[in-house]
């Protein structure tokens, strides 16, 4: 099941959604396939994919006051596009 978020994070990358709204709704659908115990269900390198994926999702800000830590639009895609490569 978890193959859907990581197609979801895919068209983020090929430009098909902004990143505030990737974000959000990444987040969104990784919580209610982890509390669906679907992630478990996963292999362990589709699983720490998406677990990073989820937090860079949430490291995003789209503020201009963002802190060091947090990303932007350009580094969240760049972010996304490295986990996924890593996997593929």
């Amino acid at each position: 099941m978890s193959v859907t978020i990581f197609e979801f994070a895919k068209s983020f990358v090929a430009g098909r959604l902004q990143a505030a709204v990737f974000a959000d709704a990444y987040i969104e659908l990784w919580k209610i396939e982890r509390d669906g115990h679907l992630l478990q269900n996963d292999a362990e390198d589709l699983s720490e994919c998406l677990s990073s994926i989820f937090c860079a999702a949430d490291m995003y800000s789209q503020d201009d006051s963002r802190t060091e830590y947090e990303l932007d639009d350009e580094m969240l895609k760049i972010e996304v596009s490295r986990l996924i490569n890593s996997l593929i």
